[in-house]
């Protein structure tokens, strides 16, 4: 079945659309690179799809689906790069143009596949260094002060025995 035909049979029924108020269309589906619904970025209605998303190591994976796979060879038909947490963005966005351009795959989703690959190595980045929280430090006064106050519950209890 052509990628044109898939595209006019579940444009309009898809579970994975919704759409948000006065804004565009949107799409949730795997492989839709910037969750546009439209032909060009679908996951289901294309035969090449490369799907960018963070792996459960905090990394950067990218699954492209080849062309000529057949439907029932799921598991050979998909090729994976898995990128590690420490893996910077621009090495991510490097990577990621080389599978889609420099590879001959998809040239006119290059743009997309770079900025997905920078959001998602930016965003594990974050969460993999969280920010380090210190507790307030008293000093002078407030901190004679408090430290009375603990002497005197420490006064205070009773020991029963």
């Amino acid at each position: 079945m052509s990628t044109d035909l898939q595209w006019l049979l579940i444009r309009k029924w898809n579970s994975f659309q919704y759409k948000s108020g006065n804004g565009p269309v949107l799409s949730k589906e795997k492989g839709n690179l910037l969750n546009v619904h439209s032909h060009k970025y679908s996951g289901l209605a294309n035969s090449k799809v490369i799907n960018i998303y963070a792996n459960q190591d905090g990394g950067v994976s990218i699954t492209k689906i080849k062309a000529d796979a057949k439907p029932n060879q799921v598991a050979s038909a998909r090729t994976h790069v898995n990128l590690r947490r420490n893996t910077g963005p621009r090495r991510a966005n490097k990577i990621a143009a080389a599978e889609t351009a420099g590879k001959g795959y998809r040239a006119d989703l290059r743009k997309a596949a770079v900025a997905r690959a920078s959001a998602v190595a930016k965003a594990a980045a974050r969460t993999a260094n969280p920010a380090k929280e210190y507790p307030t430090k008293v000093r002078g006064n407030k901190k004679a002060a408090s430290a009375s106050k603990a002497e005197k519950k420490e006064e205070d209890v009773i020991e029963l025995d």
